[in-house]
């Protein structure tokens, strides 16, 4: 399930870790299982996780619940996207 928030906070220091990705038209990024949240910086993002779509406009981030499957995102209307993937640098096991 996915958490949509147009919050721009900061991540707790030290806790997580942040990737940048750059999307032009026709691309398709296939973000790994240990990411938990995207912020769109820039552009439109079409994301599909679990037979769930949503559209994540600049400065709105979404949380991703645990899952076996694949986030998917592209980016919507001809134009750039750029996104700011976190992940936990030290995830707890079960």
């Amino acid at each position: 399930m996915l958490q949509i928030s147009s919050e721009c906070a900061a991540p707790v220091s030290g806790a997580l870790e942040e990737d940048r990705i750059i999307l032009m038209e026709n691309e398709v990024y296939r973000l790994p299982q240990t990411h938990q949240e995207i912020q769109v910086l820039s552009g439109i993002a079409w994301i599909t996780l679990d037979q769930q779509d949503i559209i994540l406009h600049s400065h709105e981030k979404a949380s991703l619940a645990p899952s076996k499957n694949f986030a998917v995102i592209s980016a919507l209307n001809n134009m750039p996207l750029i996104l700011t993937l976190r992940q936990d640098k030290n995830p707890v096991r079960t």
